[in-house]
């Protein structure tokens, strides 16, 4: 995996005007590769060039000494309310290989208690406009005072002091009877599999940032206050504390759960995290006590493959908590292709159909996952028609919305637009040699097996996954054990014979 190699703090205003010219560049490459919306002179006013009386950039690059992240931090000077103030902003950013660690938090608490001790008794202020959710979500989860907050709203004299500090840095309302909402223009570049998962995470900090900003994928910023106190600091040390603590923690956890003793002693969580899958809910306690019998809890930190692309695949997994990633290979690059939340099932497909896998799964976060074998699950699955049909039905699931989202005829569904059609199917189960009828205004999507279409009395074989639009009476046979979905017409879309 790419890793930061090394770090170093540089101050603008100590650098010549080419060596500034350079560093902006430099972050700028960075900048446009994850954000949208702001060209190169506005991001430079920001970042390197701020009016702020004070300004430090923590610089991370590579092995190979190539710029891969930045956290600038500022200080603006004020007075307000009769008394001198600070009041800290900053813009960061780094390129998704090299996201997962806690170094910018730590630079941050260091220099804001350097300023703090070298100016004792000054009141201070940490003031954001959020343009996405992991901000919000990332300052929630470090200080215990943040502002606004999914328990309350601000007391309004505090209120009227984020809306003042605002329009003070220039910030325009978006409307007016929403004074924390502002323009930023900042438009995260994130895949339609990335904004779906922010748009119905479940982490409570950051449906609240959603609700609160639903207009962030235009580039709004939620107006964020952290008061730089005494509390508020030691809440960012115990965070940074439990982090570095639960590395180890974790590494020996991963080897008790694979003793015997262990295993038991972990059996009480893997049913805890099974009965609240939705997949797995509805089983009675034997099936359930059975099924985590021979299952196991894997930990593991922020920055780690469950598998790679390749491997074989003889287990499927349950994403208790945390956040993964599924990338590619494209290339000498890793392409993103969905986020995973909490109550995710993957690695299913590729165990289903004995194929190896097509995609890495890399944690976010530190995640727990529950880790179910495939000899367990095919067991129950034989057992249980439901569980087969839901497993069966998640499968169809990604294996269309891999084909389809590839089709530029289909762009205008959308993610949610295409599973919803999907959602609309009967799925069906073909045994070796049975045959089906099929009217015209249909589509199939062959899930796995081999069908064979008959075309002027020739049967013509097509592998899963096929989708195709039936336009005249057809006879289908299943070669071998099918299974396919027969979807309604999706009156959008062009005619469509076969895709595959």
């Amino acid at each position: 995996m790419p890793r930061i190699a090394s770090s170093e703090i540089v101050v603008p205003k100590t650098l010549s005007s080419d060596a500034r010219r350079k560093l902006t560049d430099a972050l700028y490459e960075v900048h446009r590769r994850i954000f949208d919306g702001v060209e190169r002179e506005s991001f430079a006013k920001y970042v390197v060039d701020s009016k702020a009386e004070h300004t430090w950039i923590h610089l991370h690059k590579n092995e190979a000494g190539e710029t891969v992240g930045y956290f600038a931090l500022h200080v603006f000077e004020k007075h307000l309310g009769g008394k001198p103030t600070a009041v800290f902003r900053a813009e960061a950013g780094s390129l998704r290989a090299y996201r997962g660690g806690n170094a910018n938090a730590r630079f941050a608490l260091k220099m804001a208690l350097r300023y703090l001790l070298k100016h004792p008794g000054r009141q201070a202020y940490y003031l954001g406009s959020l343009v996405h959710p992991s901000s919000y979500t990332l300052l929630a989860g470090n200080f215990g005072e943040v502002w606004p907050r999914r328990e309350e709203q601000p007391p309004p004299e505090l209120l009227a002091f984020m809306d003042a500090l605002a329009s003070e840095f220039g910030l325009e309302k978006v409307e007016p009877a929403c004074p924390l909402v502002r323009r930023v223009g900042w438009r995260t570049r994130e895949t339609e599999m990335e904004r779906d998962y922010w748009l119905h995470c479940d982490k409570p900090v950051a449906r609240f940032f959603v609700e609160a900003n639903p207009g962030y994928v235009e580039g709004h910023g939620l107006v964020t206050l952290v008061p730089v106190t005494v509390p508020n600091l030691l809440s960012l040390v115990r965070s940074q504390v439990r982090r570095k603590l639960r590395q180890p923690l974790q590494a020996m956890a991963a080897r008790v759960q694979r003793t015997a003793l262990g295993a038991r002693l972990m059996r009480p969580e893997v049913l805890r995290q099974l009965r609240r899958a939705d997949l797995f809910s509805h089983f009675d306690e034997a099936t359930l006590h059975e099924l985590a019998r021979r299952s196991e809890i894997v930990s593991l930190p922020g920055g780690s493959y469950v598998f790679h692309e390749g491997d074989a695949s003889d287990e499927m997994y349950l994403l208790a908590s945390g956040a993964a990633y599924v990338v590619v290979e494209d290339g000498q690059q890793e392409k993103l292709v969905d986020e995973l939340g909490s109550g995710s099932l993957f690695g299913e497909i590729a165990m289903l159909a004995g194929e190896r896998r097509s995609a890495s799964i890399r944690t976010a976060t530190a995640s727990v996952l529950v880790r179910i074998p495939r000899t367990a699950l095919l067991a129950l699955m034989a057992s249980h028609a439901s569980l087969r049909q839901g497993v069966w039905r998640k499968f169809a699931e990604r294996r269309f919305d891999d084909l389809v989202r590839g089709l530029e005829r289909y762009a205008h569904l959308g993610r949610k637009g295409r599973l919803a059609w999907m959602g609309r199917g009967e799925h069906r189960e073909l045994a070796a040699t049975e045959t089906l009828s099929l009217e015209p205004g249909r589509h199939v999507f062959v899930t796995s097996g081999v069908l064979e279409i008959e075309h002027g009395g020739v049967w013509m074989a097509t592998r899963g996954s096929t989708l195709l639009e039936v336009e005249r009476p057809l006879r289908v046979r299943a070669q071998e054990a099918t299974r396919l979905s027969l979807l309604p017409r999706e009156s959008e879309a062009a005619p469509l014979r076969m895709v595959g």
